[in-house]
Parts: structure tokens; sequence; C-alpha cells
């Protein structure tokens, strides 16, 4: 780090300050016995700051059944946190609302209330009690970049355009020309400041939050982080990688599933919407949540059919042969000759190891008369088919192969309950992507799972393959477009 530069950096007359009632705000919550008499009557002395609090408090973002009519009420119905965290939000918005001809502070106002939107929704959805301090961290995230123009000009604005605008970059091009990096700089200025722990971590590890503390902070860095992901999805122009690594670290991180994780993009749009104008910073073009995720599917579709993903663990030279003995030209899964002996080596592995694994047989029947699907359809329906098995799946270090021209097999390190659910999961979405194309289709699942309990009758690998078939078999039975699940008899 350079030393010499960080000083000259935070010796800037110009830096951001926050107002007097916000420090005074600050110094009163730092107690844990403060009286909430005291905290209201500091907020409401200022008459603009309390305004815009109570409007906030009474809009339907925060969906209160009885509004409330000051501040005291404020702090009875949401707790001090909200409360803090809107105040301290204002706050800093009117502190920083400056005009520059090389920093563009409405894309930077409009990313921190994303983020700060994000953040909240995700720590919800996470079971964070950090909820409130999420909302304000994903506020505050980047306040070392405006310290960094505020002090440098033009030779910082000249790091904000070797970026071409990818916010993921910027740490790299600071560290290189500076020997300093924005998050460091801006959990400086929140000690400074005399902001909690819990404020100061997620600003300072909100670009790598992986490397923050473990436990419930961890769990708030870690939601500002993913905010952070999320908001990169809703401002760029293709929003397809950004969407699907918001996705992934959030099966990672917090174990949220597809339908947690729409409704948090719904939910961040919307709340965008109306926060923006509540904290009068230029949104920007908000895009619609059904919008984003649907073309953020085609999109992926559209990719697979013209370069179809390479699969993990193969062998660098056979990935260059289109006529790959081990994978299936069209969808790039394994095909029906490889998957037997990879399998096989999948189970023992999880036998071994004592872990569950599930197979998952799947059949996508097209609605209608066979021959009336050209072989364009087909193709797009059965790489359809395979991104979303990728999707669903792949986290599990699954083995996914086409088995035939309409059928699927994988193979998973999942219990009974999370194979079944993710396998009506992918049936759900592949019935709802279907209704949008002209060739509609259906998807009917067999499901089989060796567990503890199911070990004895699981011995060999082809049992287990074979009573996903029959589970598949009765689904067929009923009518097809369902998951059923095999559970072998107990011994007498």
């Amino acid at each position: 780090m350079d030393h010499e530069l960080l000083e000259e950096v935070l010796s800037c007359p110009t830096l951001p300050s926050l107002p007097a009632v916000a420090v005074e705000v600050i110094e009163l919550t730092r107690d844990p016995e403060v009286k909430l008499e005291q905290l209201a009557k500091t907020i409401e002395n200022d008459q603009g700051l309390a305004s815009k609090v109570l409007r906030t408090v009474n809009s339907s973002y925060y969906g209160l059944r009885q509004k409330s009519s000051t501040i005291r009420q404020s702090l009875v119905v949401l707790g001090l946190s909200a409360v803090k965290s809107l105040a301290l939000g204002f706050s800093l918005v009117s502190s920083v609302k400056r005009s520059g001809n090389d920093f563009d502070y409405d894309m930077y106002w409009r990313r921190g209330l994303f983020t700060a939107i994000s953040a909240r929704s995700i720590a919800k959805a996470a079971r964070c009690p950090f909820e409130d301090e999420a909302f304000l961290a994903g506020l505050l995230q980047d306040i070392g970049m405006v310290a960094l123009y505020e002090s440098l000009g033009r030779r910082y604005a000249v790091i904000l355009e070797q970026t071409g605008g990818d916010h993921r970059k910027l740490c790299r091009f600071e560290i290189a020309d500076l020997e300093l990096q924005h998050p460091d700089l801006g959990a400086m200025m929140a000690q400074r400041w005399k902001l909690p722990e819990e404020l100061v971590l997620p600003v300072k590890y909100h670009e790598r939050p992986s490397a923050g503390p473990v436990g419930a902070v961890g769990d708030l860095v870690r939601s500002v982080g993913l905010g952070g992901i999320l908001a990169d999805a809703l401002l760029a122009e293709e929003p397809l990688p950004a969407l699907r690594r918001f996705r992934e670290k959030a099966k990672d991180w917090f174990n949220l599933g597809e339908a947690e994780t729409e409704a948090i993009v719904h939910e961040v749009t919307a709340g965008t919407r109306e926060m923006a104008s509540l904290f009068d910073i230029d949104a920007g073009h908000v895009p619609d949540a059904d919008d984003l995720i649907a073309s953020a599917r085609d999109r992926a579709v559209e990719l697979a059919i013209d370069s179809p993903p390479v699969p993990e663990n193969e062998d660098a030279m056979e990935a260059l042969l289109i006529d790959s003995p081990r994978y299936d030209p069209i969808t790039g899964l394994v095909n029906d000759q490889a998957f037997p002996k990879l399998y096989n080596t999948f189970f023992d592995n999880a036998a071994a190891d004592e872990e569950p694994i599930s197979i998952v047989r799947i059949v996508i029947e097209r609605e209608g008369a066979p021959d009336e699907l050209r072989a364009v359809d087909m193709n797009k329906l059965v790489v359809a088919a395979a991104t979303l098995l990728r999707k669903h799946y792949e986290h599990a270090g699954s083995v996914i192969a086409r088995m035939g021209p309409m059928s699927f097999l994988v193979a998973c390190r999942m219990n009974r309950t999370s194979a079944t659910k993710t396998a009506e999961a992918f049936r759900k979405e592949l019935s709802g992507a279907a209704l949008e194309w002209s060739t509609p289709a259906r998807a009917t699942i067999g499901v089989a799972t060796r567990d503890s309990e199911t070990a004895g009758s699981y011995q060999r690998p082809t049992v287990l393959q074979a009573a996903a078939a029959q589970a598949l078999k009765a689904a067929v039975g009923t009518g097809g477009n369902c998951v059923k699940f095999f559970m072998p008899r107990k011994a007498a």
C-alpha cells in the first residue's frame, strides 16, 4: 500500500463528510440502551430528514399495516436498526450529491441503490439478522471511489475509463496504478465516521466476500457482495453473465434456489422504482423482472445452440474434436456410451464418502404429432433442456448425459428431498419456457436415491439405475408431465 498517497487522499478537504445530525445518530446508537425518545428528537430536529424517513417508512416497500405519524412510532414499529439505517442513508446521499465532469455520480448512486435494495432482500431471504445494515452497507460500499476521485481528480478518472464500465475490473486497475483500492479506503472512512463493525466490514470486503469473516457478520458481508452482483445484472446491457453468477453464489453461500432468487429479482426491481424517488436518485431504466428472467433464459439457450458448453474435467485435446466419442455434439453433454463408466466411478466415490446419490431419468415429450417436429426445433428443444439441466444440477457436481434423442439421465450427490424438488423445479421451468416456443414440451421424470436408509437395496450402480427406470415408468403410467420417486421395499 502506498502510505503517502493514502495520507494525501484522507487529508483531502473535499472528502465526503456526514452532516451533524448523522454524527449524532451514530453516537447515540453506539449505546445499546439508548432511549428512543432521545433518538427520535435528534432526527426530528432536522425536519427535512425526518420527513424523508417518515415517507420511506410509510411506503409500500416496508409494507406497514398501520402508518407511522412520528419518528418515535417508527422506531417502535420497525426497530432501531431500520430507522437508523434510513437516517444515515439519507444523510449519506445528501452529503455526496455533487457533479463532476469525469465522475458519473448518477451511475454511482444508481449502482449503490440497486446494491442496497438487493442486499437487504438477500439478507432477508438468508435469514441474516442484519437486513437494515445490509441496505446501508450497500449504499456505502463504494464511498472509497468518491474519495479517490475527489482527491486525485483526472488521475482517478483515467483508471475508471480503463475499466470500460466493468466495475469488476476496478480494483485491479486501482492497485496497479495507485497501490490502493476503494474498498480498503472506504472502510477507513467508515471507521473515521465511527460506524459500527457491521458496516465497516461489508465495505472492506464487498468485492471479495469470501475473504470476509464467518458467522452472522459474514452473512452480512456476503449479502452485500451478492447484492453487488445482482446490481451488475440489473444495470448491464447483457445481464446473463452476472445473473448466472448471482444464482450460483446465492446457491453456494445461502442455499437459495431458483424460486427464491427469482423472488429476490422481483422484489429488487419493484423496490428500486419506489426507493429511487424517495432518495431522489435517478435509477435510470429499471428492467422488468419477468422480462429480465425470460430474456436471460432465452439468451442462455441461444448461446448454447451456437456454442454448446464444454463439459468439465475432460481431456483438452478431445474437447477440440467435433466427433468426440464421449460427448453429444448437439448439447455437449456426456453421451450414452461414456455415461456408464463415469457413473460407476461417481457411484463408488459417493458410497465411499457415505454421501447420498440420486439418479434422475428424464424424458422430454413434445406435445403434438412427432413428425411435425423439425430437426431445428428438436435441436432447440434438447439444447434448452440441457441448459436447464446444467443450471439445476451442475452445482451438485453431477454427471449429466443425453441418453437418446429426447431422454436424459443425471447422477447427482443429492438426498431424495433435494433430488425430487430439483427435478420438479426443472420440470416446471421447462414447461413454462416451452409455452413461449413454437414447440410446446413437457418432462416426465423418475428419481431413485441411495442413502443410509436404502444402501442395502442399492449395493450396485445398475440396481439404482433400474429403480429410477421404475420410477419413470410409474410417472409415464400416470399420464406423464410429473416426477415420481421409487422407494424400495424394506426387507422383512
